[in-house]
């Protein structure tokens, strides 16, 4: 098991760097163009400089736990970009958040023949991962013979070695049955809740005088100030040896960096990296949902809704856990994963919801779901193939009748012509003299997921969440809309609140009502089944 885990390190770093995946964007997006080999016009720089962008936006929300996110920031690139090497680079990314964090490989492998039937210059890179892809899915036979068709076909290429190499771990290994083991049955775990990693101070107290906060071997005591002197820990005032402080007390943790507060259950652990604090509360999941659910839902909605809510929070960040066992962290504390409110925020609604479903989690072919969560449907929910660009046979497109009872269901936003085009140019993306904005394409719920801007000069196609509808351009809340031309101004009139994709949280306010929590999560996410796990 060794040997193969130190392959799959070496063989997986040796690929990242020969692809340039590693090697830092530094100067324009432009300097990337070839433009000895050809004369890209301003619209194509532009598109470059877009598509690098995107690129390196995908990077950052895989980082932060959104893959459906980062596949959407890669089908961007890959749309824009006029040069064949950048799109290679975005499919690769691509494929490997596919393949790694969305229990997507074949996805990941149709991905890599793409890139091997139509970039031949990348052909040898597209190959190896193939056969490497099949080797981490205990699929040898496969992966033999994609490896033996590269040592054929590229006796001296950049991966010679490592072709070697996998072709001699897997004489050893035994081919095993290709079967889905069910999810085990055990004790309820604990998660690592990241709350900060970007500040350089921080304080610990505990809110009763009688009470006290234990730094292990460093003592004990009511309040405790946490800093940087260079690389090491600075424990109220004094320069401790310790690489990390872990905080416990007999009653909640009061910590506050920055700007923010928070009362948390569990132990707090401190430790410096890349010059800030890395700030990590560790504690139980069912204790950790007791300040996710009053968060992201209201506590005096339905019953049924809050036990809805605290299943689907449990399986996101279960699956969250499975899939960063090689981060310093399970979650984040804010809506990049799931908002955690901490102690103050509870609510004995909300708990007894988290009590009632305890160890509860949503399974599709016996493997957790990413379970997705938007505001506001809409009226309709979103196919994650037509958002994100992968699609999950539990987040299709349907009519969700019952998000159109509750709020931030419709919406309305005007802007001027000479708005959009301004909001535009800030990001790069030049359409002077607007003469029209309309739909290019649309998914299954008629979300329009690419508009088509004709001006004065020509005409761009622009994808809608990412480019034109993003917090970057219009902020719109949702794509489920049409347009309309008023005079000077363009009129978008929507439903919905976010991406639309799975679990609509006021439809299930609405469907909480009358309907019992498990009905509402197989409406939400058809085609799965509910486990308890602990």
């Amino acid at each position: 098991m060794k040997k193969k885990n130190s392959i799959l390190f070496l063989s997986l770093i040796a690929a990242l760097l020969f692809s340039g995946a590693l090697l830092p964007y530094s100067a324009s997006a432009a300097s990337n163009i070839p433009m000895q080999n050809y004369q890209y016009s301003s619209i194509d720089l532009e598109d470059q400089a877009q598509a690098q962008w995107h690129i390196n936006y995908a990077s950052y929300l895989i980082d932060v736990g959104k893959y459906f996110e980062a596949l959407e920031q890669y089908d961007t690139a890959i749309d824009y970009s006029p040069v064949a090497k950048t799109r290679v680079h975005a499919m690769f990314g691509k494929a490997m958040v596919l393949s790694t964090f969305l229990d997507a490989p074949e996805k990941a492998a149709d991905i890599y023949r793409a890139i091997g039937k139509n970039y031949p210059k990348h052909s040898d890179t597209a190959l190896y991962r193939l056969g490497f892809l099949y080797y981490q899915m205990n699929e040898f036979d496969r992966s033999r013979a994609i490896m033996k068709q590269y040592a054929k076909y590229y006796p001296v290429g950049r991966f010679k070695y490592q072709v070697e190499a996998v072709l001699s771990a897997m004489k050893e290994e035994v081919k095993p049955k290709p079967e889905v083991k069910p999810v085990p049955v055990g004790e309820e775990p604990d998660l690592r809740v990241c709350l900060s990693r970007r500040v350089t101070s921080m304080v610990v107290t505990v809110g009763t005088k009688d009470d006290e906060i234990c730094a292990g071997k460093l003592g004990c005591g009511k309040k405790y100030k946490v800093g940087i002197s260079g690389n090491k820990l600075v424990l109220d005032g004094k320069v401790v040896s310790a690489t990390r402080i872990k905080f416990t007390s007999k009653v909640p943790l009061k910590v506050t960096y920055g700007k923010e507060s928070k009362k948390v259950r569990g132990l707090v652990e401190v430790s410096i990296r890349k010059g800030k604090l890395l700030i990590l509360n560790m504690v139980s999941m069912e204790e950790y949902l007791k300040s996710v659910v009053p968060a992201e839902s209201y506590a005096s909605w339905p019953k049924e809704t809050l036990k809805a809510q605290a299943v689907a929070a449990r399986t996101y960040a279960y699956y969250q856990k499975l899939h960063r066992t090689h981060l310093f962290y399970d979650v984040y504390a804010d809506t990049y994963d799931q908002m955690y409110a901490g102690v103050d925020r509870e609510d004995k609604r909300t708990n007894q919801a988290v009590k009632d479903t305890r160890g509860q989690i949503l399974l599709y072919n016996k493997k957790p779901i990413l379970a997705q969560y938007t505001a506001n449907s809409g009226g309709y929910t979103a196919d994650s193939k037509a958002i994100f660009g992968a699609g999950k046979k539990y987040l299709v497109a349907h009519k969700d009748p019952a998000s159109l009872k509750g709020k931030m269901a419709s919406w309305n936003r005007k802007y001027r012509v000479s708005s959009i085009e301004s909001k535009l140019k800030k990001i790069g993306i030049s359409v002077p003299g607007i003469i029209s904005i309309k739909a290019l394409e649309k998914g299954p719920s008629g979300r329009i997921t690419k508009v088509r801007i004709k001006y004065k000069g020509g005409q761009r196609d622009l994808r809608t969440r990412t480019t034109l509808g993003s917090s970057r351009v219009l902020s719109l809340p949702d794509i489920l809309l049409k347009i309309e031309k008023v005079k000077d101004s363009y009129v978008f009139k929507g439903h919905g609140w976010g991406h639309g994709v799975g679990y609509s949280q006021w439809g299930g306010a609405e469907m909480g009502k009358t309907e019992k929590y498990d009905a509402i999560l197989d409406f939400y996410y058809p085609s799965t089944s509910i486990k308890q796990l602990w």
